[in-house]
């Protein structure tokens, strides 16, 4: 069963879940490499390293990153005031400090791309 049938199935299909940003790209992925395994497929493109292209792709992935952690910060949220406010739900609102980390963290790939996007490789 797909994931909008599932949404529209259970009646919430304004809820945006983190397989939505992801999702897709990994089974994209996935079914280039299967194809090219059991189906002698060619070989998918190598994704690109250097320049604009890696900047760019590095800030989306962070943005992609960057949504998926306001939707878990908005379900922790939902989750304390679901248990009767912020006294009860501390133990819930401990997690927002391991993620927040993550989240500064993987700010430094896009940063360093952005800084140094790299050369293209010397054609040979």
């Amino acid at each position: 069963m797909s994931g909008s049938s599932v949404v529209a199935a259970s009646g919430s299909g304004s809820v945006a879940r983190a397989s939505d940003f992801y999702g897709h790209r990994t089974v994209r992925w996935a079914d280039a490499r299967f194809a090219r395994r059991f189906d002698g497929a060619a070989a998918p493109p190598r994704p690109v390293f250097y320049g604009r292209a890696a900047v760019v792709d590095a800030w989306k992935s962070w943005f992609r990153f960057l949504l998926a952690y306001a939707i878990s910060a908005g379900l922790i949220f939902g989750l304390v005031v679901l248990v009767g406010g912020p006294g009860e739900g501390a133990p819930l609102m401990v997690w927002l400090n391991p993620l927040t980390k993550v989240l500064v963290y993987s700010m430094i790939w896009p940063v360093a791309t952005a800084v140094r996007p790299g050369r293209a490789p010397e054609p040979q």
